[in-house]
């Protein structure tokens, strides 16, 4: 009899002590695992009467903790009275900050009720504790089950539920929610759905203002400092892709994208800025961290990217920039049989991403080798943005360096860096502008530091490969052809097509006069040398071969290779089979090139003969003849302020005895007397030809020439 005094008791107290600071909609979805779906009995065994804190605090009965009076039977009871009481009163719709933050979503994603709730469980139930357990005690279930369950605890049709979940519905389809698992296991609830950490992030906190949790995953991209006239090696990309975004976006076309990638740094950032603002269309931009500045993850990152299309579907003239993508997709794991994505990586699911987009993509990346040929095939565009030719590079130079006052032919020379890209032109300006106290030496000194240490750091060389040589004035006079290169050159402004073996020693001019053709076509050089080409791996010189030409002729440049010898070498005289399948791909990509391709050697005599018939010229560039010796010789003196007297014959006698000489040797001594600190004279001049002259490989007695 006291027994049921003290129970009834007990019930009259739970009806009394309902506890204000427990969440009235979060116990509600308690009671109703509880009782609804019968789970009471397991879960009051399985945490032996409910003597957890937190799980009495989340059913509102953490006053009840000490009373050892309470039975299975009682709360049971007092626990179904209690659902009733709440399912009979009208909650008032809650005010918390995740309401406030999904009103913003809702109405551009036409949230229906039954997914903002469903999200909002999912999202309780994997950031309390005390409702976790609860939710533990369901067990394992299948897709159906679930289904079923989630109707019960949200009191909610079935049908409903189905809706919400379907895959290209609003909650599923913009990234909101994420559905792990297939139907053929079996799952507990807290497994089947995941909300991206970025959107809980978002959903959970408290923001400035409603417009502030829109930026927990897109932005408005920064203007570009470029110009489409800074990108003029890409023009005929640039004309075709204005063309195809702008058709596409009159005509309401879905799944267009575009994916630019290559090294850092070379501006494809900037690129899809400039050219969105070209095409008119305002540029979103994919977060890249949370609101903390912490980085998010490559899946949220896809969450965000879905979030945003969603939103963006129905705003006109509207583009979406998605940087650094091999972040957002799996791992590649490499494998005898080539390479093999994460098996958990949904392939299919991501192709639907890349064919349905309201909105026009941009997707930036560094390298494609994480991504799978099969998802590669889905983009409408592909563009790989190599480092900027010798003419973008010195107009990136003169856009953040030319307010410096920095002498042109330091600009020419710093743009000779084949690697310089405009990200380090930019750093080099910032740092540039606390430097510039009006001495222009010491601030080119500084700046070529600058950059230097940014090249070096990333494996590459601090200093221009390709050396513009500032010691001689550069004429066609005092080459000794055995063509007229001033006819060969107007018939190259004509006809920007030629195939030319330049040969003969050293120091002749054949790579400077390479040099002068590209200038006189206002075409950039790409010079290639044996070292760039050349590998000990079988099959990857003729790679590196047929990306030379290839390279050449996307980006309209004179493509020069020295030391051609190195590939032609005479395929009688061969005894690997790969130095014969080299000379076939050189002579087979020669042939099909559009463009202007010279060839330099020094040693013809090693060439193969069937291989030279390929060429349309073949130039020899003899030594100087002695009146070219002699114009030269006076030009070298009037550039260091030195006026030989026009009478002094002796030195024009001495000189003409030297039959071996080449415009190169002038160079080399003017280098030699800066190293040496000395000065330029009549003397020293002819003494220091003499010298270069008489070290030559094979040289004799000077028997001088026999006509002027």
């Amino acid at each position: 009899m006291t027994r049921v005094n003290d129970n009834k008791q007990s019930s009259a107290n739970m009806d009394t002590h309902k506890t204000s600071d427990c969440d009235p909609l979060l116990k509600l979805w308690n009671l109703r695992i509880l009782i609804r779906l019968n789970v009471f009995n397991r879960f009051f065994d399985r945490y032996g009467g409910l003597h957890d804190p937190e799980t009495m605090h989340v059913l509102g009965l953490s006053a009840f903790l000490q009373d050892e009076n309470i039975d299975k039977k009682s709360i049971f009871s007092n626990l179904s009275h209690t659902l009733k009481t709440l399912e009979s009163d009208i909650l008032t719709p809650p005010q918390d900050i995740f309401s406030i933050n999904i009103a913003v979503l809702q109405k551009s994603l036409n949230l229906t009720q039954c997914e903002i709730d469903i999200l909002r469980f999912v999202i309780v139930s994997g950031s309390s504790a005390g409702f976790n357990m609860v939710v533990e005690t369901l067990g394992e279930m299948s897709n159906e089950k679930v289904r079923h369950t989630l109707s019960v605890i949200l009191n909610v049709p079935r049908s409903d539920i189905e809706n919400a979940m379907r895959t290209n519905g609003a909650l599923i389809s913009s990234g909101l929610l994420r559905i792990n698992g297939s139907g053929h296991y079996m799952h507990s609830l807290q497994q089947c759905f995941d909300v991206p950490h970025s959107i809980k992030y978002a959903l959970t906190q408290e923001q400035n203002n409603p417009g502030a949790i829109l930026q927990c995953f897109f932005k408005t991209a920064d203007q570009s400092h470029l110009s489409i006239e800074d990108f003029p090696h890409l023009k005929t990309d640039i004309d075709l892709l204005t063309r195809y975004l702008q058709s596409a976006e009159k005509k309401y076309i879905q799944g267009i994208n575009v994916l630019i990638y290559g090294e850092p740094g070379t501006g494809k950032t900037e690129l899809v800025k400039t050219l969105s603002r070209h095409c008119g269309f305002e540029l979103f931009e994919i977060t890249m961290q949370d609101m903390e500045g912490n980085p998010i993850d490559g899946k949220d990152r896809f969450a965000a990217y879905q979030l945003t299309q969603k939103m963006l579907a129905n705003k006109e003239k509207s583009a979406i920039l998605f940087d650094e993508i091999e972040d957002a997709f799996p791992d590649v794991n490499f494998s005898p049989f080539g390479h093999v994505t994460r098996p958990d990586f949904k392939k299919a699911w991501v192709h639907q991403l890349l064919e349905e987009n309201p909105i026009p993509a941009f997707w930036l990346c560094n390298s494609v080798v994480q991504l799978d040929d099969s998802v590669l095939r889905r983009f409408d565009f592909v563009l790989n943005l190599r480092s900027p030719t010798r003419n973008i590079r010195r107009r990136i130079l003169d856009k953040y360096l030319g307010h410096l006052g920095l002498n042109d032919a330091w600009l020419a020379q710093m743009a000779e860096h084949e690697h310089l890209v405009p990200a380090h032109a930019e750093s080099a300006a910032k740092i540039a502008a606390h430097l510039n106290d009006g001495n222009t030496k010491e601030l080119e000194k500084n700046l070529e530091r600058i950059i230097g240490n940014k090249l070096q750091v990333m494996g590459l060389s601090r200093k221009p490969r390709t050396v513009i040589s500032r010691e001689t004035h550069y004429s066609l006079e005092y080459l000794n052809p055995d063509q007229d290169l001033e006819a060969l050159t107007r018939g190259l402004q004509q006809n920007h097509q030629a195939r030319i073996c330049l040969y003969g020693a050293p120091g002749t001019g054949k790579t400077a006069f390479a040099h002068y053709v590209a200038e006189q076509l206002d075409k950039p050089l790409l010079k290639k040398q044996a070292s760039d080409i050349l590998s000990k791996w079988v099959g990857e010189a003729e790679k590196n071969i047929a990306a030379m030409f290839d390279e050449a002729e996307a980006d309209d440049m004179v493509l020069l290779v020295d030391e051609v010898d190195s590939f032609l070498l005479d395929r009688g005289s061969s005894q690997n089979s790969w130095e014969i399948t080299q000379v076939n791909e050189l002579l087979v990509q020669m042939e099909s090139f559009n463009g202007v391709f010279i060839a330099s050697t020094n040693l013809l005599n090693l060439v193969d003969a069937a291989s030279l018939r390929r060429f349309d010229l073949k130039i020899k560039f003899d030594y100087m003849k002695p009146k070219q010796a002699w114009t030269l010789f006076l030009q070298v003196l009037e550039e260091h302020g030195c006026n030989v007297k026009r009478e002094t014959k002796q030195y024009k006698t001495d000189l003409a005895r030297l039959d071996n000489l080449t415009p190169g040797d002038f160079a080399t001594v003017v280098r030699q007397s800066r190293s040496l600190n000395k000065t330029i004279q009549p003397r020293y001049l002819l003494s220091a030809l003499e010298k270069e002259c008489k070290g030559k490989p094979g040289a004799g007695k000077s028997i001088g020439f026999m006509g002027s």
